[in-house]
């Protein structure tokens, strides 16, 4: 019998196969045999007491019943074979099609248990640390100690920013680049570098700590998410409310920028001009226009901006 006729495993579907099906035996078994491979096949390994799915895997001739003159056997080898004018029987395609099937469905459910256990077996195994890893590796073993010193409730208020540091770094590093995952901290943490230190202090640490720090997108996506957008002329003097820390500071930044006037389709206003103050406080959105002439007029009376300035006030405390 040719048993590469199924050799193309996408042709393969085991999920028809129940997850018992090397436990099951007699009608058990027959009862799957019958859906994988009809009635005939039933037939051929109840009569030779291939009764479950290992037997099936160990059986070389399936076939051995056809030399065998008997009347237990006549009915099967009409039903599943050609008589030759010879007095040869030779099974029919649809009969070897349909073993084949079965067998290599079987031998691939097989091979996919054997995998699933090899690798509950992995799991298992690096679920424990032995001595002799950990004195391969002296990095574990500070850290260990580090978590032992940091575990009275004091040190772990202490270090709580460190320690969530350390976790999602940890953490991060034993998955997917894809599958990163950031703790509230860390990104609060983020957002904050990127506002104080800049997009190239930013990324210089990304890139050389990878897995501390979100990229740059899911950056963008967490501050136009937030109350920290910063829109032109707008000072959010109710979102210092929510610092309740009893000392802060407020910083200026100020830094070049290549005078142009750009579209802002968040406030339906254009900016890069120079904002003009009143009440000593600058005015936002005050350059909108529904018309190209009304543009025009805007851009030829007023001043193009060549600095950027950003007022912040942190307050000094922990993350």
């Amino acid at each position: 019998m040719n048993l590469d006729l199924f050799n193309d495993n996408t042709l393969m579907d085991i999920s028809i196969l129940p997850h018992d099906i090397f436990t099951r035996v007699d009608d058990d078994f027959f009862s799957i045999v019958k859906l994988c491979a009809g009635d005939c096949i039933v037939k051929i390994l109840r009569i030779q007491l291939i009764n479950s799915s290992r037997k099936l895997l160990n059986t070389v001739d399936f076939f051995a019943f056809i030399q065998i003159e008997s009347e237990e056997t006549d009915a099967i080898k009409f039903e599943s074979c050609f008589k030759c004018k010879t007095g040869q029987y030779i099974v029919k395609p649809g009969i070897q099609t349909s073993l084949s099937y079965l067998i290599q469905l079987l031998k691939l459910k097989l091979k996919q248990e054997q995998e699933l256990k090899l690798y509950e077996n992995n799991e298992v195994k690096n679920q424990y640390l032995t001595d002799v890893f950990i004195d391969k590796h002296p990095l574990l073993k500070f850290l260990i100690k580090w978590y032992q010193e940091n575990d009275s409730e004091d040190n772990t208020k202490a270090n709580e920013f460190l320690t969530s540091f350390v976790d999602n770094l940890v953490f991060n590093r034993t998955r997917s680049s894809n599958n990163f995952r950031y703790t509230e901290s860390i990104k609060k943490f983020a957002t904050c570098l990127y506002i104080l230190g800049g997009k190239q202090c930013y990324e210089f640490i990304r890139l050389n700590l990878p897995g501390t720090i979100p990229n740059m997108s899911t950056l963008r996506d967490l501050i136009n998410q937030s109350d920290m957008t910063l829109t032109e002329a707008e000072f959010k003097f109710e979102s210092l409310k929510q610092f309740h820390a009893g000392f802060g500071f407020c910083s200026e930044d100020t830094t070049g920028v290549i005078p142009k006037l750009e579209y802002d389709s968040s406030t339906n206003s254009f900016i890069g001009l120079a904002t003009p103050i009143i009440d000593g406080i600058p005015s936002k959105q005050y350059y909108q226009a529904d018309k190209f002439d009304d543009l025009k007029i805007i851009y030829d009376s007023n001043e193009m901006a060549s600095l950027l300035n950003v007022h912040m006030r942190p307050s000094i405390k922990n993350v």
